[in-house]
């Protein structure tokens, strides 16, 4: 039956795509947050495909509370759903050479409906589905249907999504693969990120899903399998305050700064301040690092450790200068995202309150997954 809806959305879907390409939002999509009478429309947890629920209820249990006036239970059936969708060829973790894993991955918030618009609250779950070599084929087969405009066109919300919205052809094609190829049976891994003491506090957490039970995961870099970010300041554009706990013995300077801003820029020397910088371009770089070689704060903290050099260092030159640690590639790596310095704001890929967030790693490894499937510009 659901496969059967699929090759009906894909006729529909391919009649209006014929002369479009692939781009990087094709690859990694950010949903448009959705009105309110497309709420029907949205994936939610409970919703069942041909792999079982996307989430079930006993699985999500299994992390910690992701908003602290909200119980949990009301979360997962009345405020999460599905912002993001990512596809990734050759997920890898830890030191190489490693075989690719072939991996969907779902970004998901809790999202509520106020004075009638939508807003997303300070919390995402990450949920992992795997795929053997000959299943994944069957998924790229139908992934490539979702040709939508311009190769050069930078991450953002889907442009054809914002345009068509949750009832166009695009989503009914994309929300039926999602539900053909991914479910509990083949869930791997969940993580979470939540915000805890008066939104000051941010905890990072997962768990692997192995023979149906959940499993913490540990966190790379640290002796734990929790890791917090703590901002302190009032001020948007200062670190203060720092990781909980922080990698000191694998990059005690990134976490200086990180805790610290102010006296690192008035104690550091220039040498001093670009080499922490050229850390935070390395974290980005997914040539460099992986899930598996790096903590989660200091990935999430990258992307404004990097804008925070960029707007208090202009001397440098963020091309020549950070070229070795820097990922290059002809697919157009600018950030349309990029807003005011917030410190807080440790959003990967989803929404901040109501504005898209993307960090600089996620668009580099769209990039990469693009280089991988030898997509063409």
């Amino acid at each position: 039956m659901k496969i059967t809806a699929l090759v009906l959305v894909l006729g529909f879907l391919s009649a209006s795509t014929q002369a479009l390409a692939m781009s990087l939002n094709d690859l990694t999509i950010l949903l448009p947050l959705p009105q309110e009478h497309e709420m029907s429309l949205v994936l939610k947890p409970e919703d069942n495909g041909a792999q079982g629920p996307l989430l079930s209820k006993k699985t999500y249990q299994e992390i910690v509370q992701l908003v602290p006036e909200v119980p949990n239970h009301i979360i997962w059936k009345q405020a999460l759903q599905v912002v993001g969708v990512r596809i990734d060829p050759c997920f890898t973790e830890g030191e190489g050479p490693l075989s690719c894993r072939r991996q969907i991955r779902l970004v998901w918030q809790p999202v509520f409906h106020e004075e009638g618009s939508a807003d997303t609250r300070d919390a995402a779950i990450h949920s992992f589905y795997e795929f053997d070599d000959e299943s994944f084929k069957k998924v790229w087969q139908a992934w490539q249907k979702l040709s939508s405009g311009s190769s050069q066109d930078a991450l953002q919300i889907h442009p054809r999504l914002k345009k068509e919205g949750l009832q166009g052809a695009y989503w009914k094609y994309l929300r039926s693969l999602i539900l053909n190829f991914c479910g509990e049976n083949n869930l791997i891994r969940m993580t979470a990120m939540n915000v805890m003491a008066g939104e000051q506090l941010w905890i990072f957490s997962g768990f692997d899903v192995i023979n149906g039970q959940a499993k913490p995961m540990a966190i790379p870099r640290i002796r734990g399998q929790t890791q917090g970010v703590i901002q302190s300041s009032s001020q948007f554009q200062s670190f203060s305050g720092g990781m909980m706990p922080a990698p000191e013995e694998h990059d005690p300077e990134f976490s200086k700064l990180t805790a610290d801003s102010w006296s690192v820029k008035k104690k550091f020397t220039e040498a001093q301040i670009r080499e922490v910088l050229g850390r935070a371009l390395e974290y980005e770089n997914p040539e460099r690092h992986n899930p598996g070689t790096i903590d989660c704060a200091s990935c999430h903290l990258a992307n404004m450790v990097h804008q925070w050099g960029e707007a208090n260092f202009s001397q440098f030159n963020w091309n020549a200068d950070f070229n070795q640690v820097k990922f290059q590639s002809t697919w157009n790596l600018a950030n349309p995202t990029k807003t005011t310095i917030k410190t807080n704001q440790l959003r990967a890929f989803g929404y901040f309150a109501n504005v898209p967030a993307i960090s600089q790693r996620v668009i580099n490894e769209t990039a990469q997954t693009a280089i991988y499937f030898k997509l063409q510009k």
